[in-house]
């Protein structure tokens, strides 16, 4: 399966729209503590 981007509302640490596009390949994500990172893989399990 391959994601195209995700699209969040309100979710967790995303407030309003976000819309996170993930390229083919490989995509990491980085970011400093407390950053939301791991509620990019809690929107995907959501689903």
């Amino acid at each position: 399966m391959y994601l195209k981007r995700i699209k969040v509302r309100n979710f967790k640490s995303f407030a309003g729209a976000t819309e996170i596009p993930f390229q083919p390949g490989f995509t990491g994500v980085a970011g400093p503590n407390g950053m939301g990172k791991s509620n990019i893989s809690d929107a995907i399990l959501f689903v």
